[in-house]
C-alpha cells in the first residue's frame, strides 16, 4: 500500500472516523438556520456561553458529495474553547448540482449568517475566520478570494480576517482529469472551471486578500501537495498578500484535519495565528 495515493487514503478513512468519534462532544447549544427550501440548504450555529470574540465559518470535507454539518460539529470545540462562535454551512451536492449551485448556496449561506448576527448579536459584520478541510478548504479559499461572493452577501471585506485551508483543493488544473473535478467544474476550458479554481482566482482578485494559512501533508493522496506550494508562491507574489504553509512531512490528506479534534501544538498554533489576525488592523 503506497502512502500518498487515493487507495491509502480510503483505507485509512475508517480509522480517521473512529478518531473523530472518540473525540469530546459539543456541549453548547446547536441551532439550525435554513437559507433555502432544499434539505441541504442550511447552517448549524454553535455559540459559546459568552458573546463570541469572532466567528469561524467552517466548510467540512467530503468531495462536495458526502458528509453533513452534524457529522463535523466536533470541529467547533477548539474554537468554542477559545471564545469563538462557529457556523458550519451545508449546500447542494454533486452529482445532482455542480459548482454553480454550490457558489449560489455559499452566497446564500453568508446572507443567512449576516442576518443571524444582526438579529441575535446586534452586529451584522463581526470579524470572521474562514476555515475548511479538503473540498471545504476549497470553498473557504474561494470565499476568501472571490469578492463577488461576500459582496453579494452584503459582507464587508475587512471582516474576513483570515483563511485556514487544510488539505485543500487549491488548483483544479492539477486535477483536471479527475471525474469528480469534472462533475464539479466542467471542462477545463470553461468559465465555470476558472471560477471554481482558487489558483485562477488569484489572477482576478482585485480587493483586499485576507491572510492565508495552509496545512498540507507531503503525502496527501487526494489534494496534491504541490498545488499548496504553488498556491503559496503565487499568493506571496501579490502585494500586501500573505500566505503561510505548515508542511506535515509524510502527512496524509486526513492528517491535515486531525488537529481539530485533539489539543496538540498544531492546534494551539492555528488558534494563535487567528488571534494575531484579529489584532491586525486592515
Amino acid at each position: 500500500m503506497i502512502r500518498g495515493t487515493v487507495f491509502h487514503e480510503l483505507l485509512n478513512l475508517p480509522f480517521y472516523l473512529l478518531d473523530v468519534k472518540g473525540s469530546p462532544g459539543v456541549t453548547f447549544p446547536i441551532k439550525k438556520i435554513p437559507f433555502g427550501e432544499h434539505f441541504r440548504q442550511y447552517c448549524l450555529v454553535i455559540e459559546p456561553d459568552t458573546t463570541p470574540k469572532a466567528w469561524v465559518i467552517y466548510w467540512h470535507g467530503g468531495g462536495w458529495q458526502f458528509g453533513s454539518p452534524e457529522q463535523f460539529k466536533k470541529t467547533a470545540n477548539a474554537w468554542l474553547e477559545a471564545g469563538y462562535g462557529v457556523i458550519i454551512p451545508s449546500y447542494r451536492r454533486l452529482p445532482w448540482y455542480d459548482f454553480r449551485a454550490i457558489h449560489q448556496d455559499t452566497i446564500n449561506a453568508l446572507v443567512a449568517c449576516r442576518r443571524y448576527w444582526e438579529e441575535n448579536n446586534g452586529d451584522p459584520s463581526p470579524p470572521v475566520v474562514l476555515l475548511g478541510m479538503s473540498a471545504g478548504g476549497h470553498l473557504a479559499a474561494i470565499t476568501g478570494l472571490d469578492t463577488g461572493i461576500w459582496q453579494q452577501a452584503g459582507w464587508q471585506s475587512t471582516q474576513i480576517k483570515g483563511v485556514v485551508a487544510c488539505g485543500a483543493v487549491l488548483d483544479l488544473s492539477m486535477m483536471k482529469n479527475n471525474p469528480i473535478i469534472r462533475l464539479l467544474a466542467g471542462s477545463p476550458q470553461g468559465a465555470t472551471f476558472s471560477k471554481a479554481n482558487p489558483s485562477a482566482q488569484l489572477a482576478t482578485s482585485t480587493a483586499h486578500i485576507p491572510p492565508f494559512l495552509l496545512i498540507h501533508g507531503t503525502k496527501d493522496g487526494m489534494a496534491p501537495y504541490q498545488a499548496a506550494t504553488n498556491f503559496q508562491k503565487r499568493l506571496q507574489e501579490i502585494p500586501s498578500a500573505t500566505c503561510e504553509l505548515i508542511t506535515m512531512t509524510e502527512g496524509t490528506h486526513l492528517d491535515a484535519a486531525r488537529w481539530m479534534f485533539h489539543d496538540t501544538p498544531l492546534r494551539q498554533k492555528i488558534i494563535a495565528r487567528a488571534e494575531e489576525w484579529l489584532q491586525t488592523k486592515v
